[in-house]
């Protein structure tokens, strides 16, 4: 057998084990794929010459036209302790006129819960508008990947403030306030604003505090094991500022999550379900 033979011979081996060892190291936590991301779900933004007068109630037939966007919910996992029961899904609706930005969120509820207690906790829902020009692909957390300003709507908020209370019913109070609140650098111990809608502004985790101007409007309908809630705003307020407002006139990208929390459930503070990122998209 020629040299040249014997030394191709014993080569092949030596090289492939070399191939294999290059292979194994290079893939040692799996074989790389390229990950398509999701589509986003886009909810759709008509125009249409209607004013919605939220002192009247809800009026679910102004929104009978308006295809709804299922949106699904998972548990906010990352805080615990975790949701107890998880709402699976919310639907969403969107138009605006000249002036204003309406939204109309639905999800299915057994019951609704509209009063605060020892142990007892109230329904809500919010939506979070990104403030930072470079977002984050998902959302995990309301307001933990950036600055967003978030419309928190509160079934007990709702009910003390379009409905009378009962004769001799006893109203939840405050007997202290701390005097040096102003000089905090986190604002927590302020007052809630006692509004169906409070626009928050968060920059990271622990920073959520209610916005000096309260400008949007908003009122809840549950019906049939539903709870619906119409959120209303200017698109562009006067004053407003990018930095803590969610700038919303037609020509500008914008995402936005949706929250529910089920007070049956224990659900309040970070406790809560929570989406993905959609996008509206602003229609003529």
């Amino acid at each position: 057998m020629k040299v040249g033979t014997v030394v191709l011979i014993a080569l092949v081996p030596v090289v492939g084990f070399v191939g294999l060892l290059a292979y194994g190291l290079r893939h040692a936590r799996g074989v790389p794929t390229v990950a398509e991301p999701p589509g986003r779900l886009v909810v759709r933004v008509p125009s249409l010459a209607r004013e919605l007068d939220l002192s009247k109630g809800v009026d679910l037939s102004a929104w009978k036209d308006l295809t709804p966007v299922r949106v699904d919910l998972v548990y906010q996992v990352t805080i615990q302790p975790w949701s107890k029961k998880l709402v699976p899904w919310i639907e969403v609706r969107a138009l605006r006129n000249a002036q204003d930005i309406y939204f109309y969120l639905s999800w299915p509820d057994e019951a609704p819960d509209q009063t605060l207690g020892p142990a007892t906790f109230s329904d809500g829902c919010a939506i979070m508008f990104p403030l930072d020009p470079n977002v984050q692909p998902s959302s995990i957390l309301m307001g933990f990947l950036g600055r967003s300003s978030i419309w928190h709507w509160k079934a007990s908020r709702d009910a003390a403030f379009w409905q009378k209370p009962p004769p001799g019913a006893e109203l939840p109070y405050a007997d202290y306030y701390y005097p040096f609140e102003d000089q905090e650098t986190l604002p927590v111990s302020m007052g809630d604003p006692q509004l169906p809608v409070v626009d928050l502004l968060a920059v990271r985790i622990g920073t959520v505090t209610p916005k000096s101007r309260q400008i949007v409007v908003g009122r809840g309908l549950w019906t049939n094991a539903t709870w619906h809630v119409v959120m209303k705003r200017a698109l562009e307020p006067e004053g407003a500022e990018a930095s803590s407002d969610a700038l919303l006139g037609p020509g500008r990208v914008k995402l936005c999550a949706f929250a529910v929390w089920n007070g049956a459930a224990g659900d309040r503070g970070g406790r809560k379900s929570i989406s993905d990122f959609v996008e509206l998209v602003y229609q003529p």
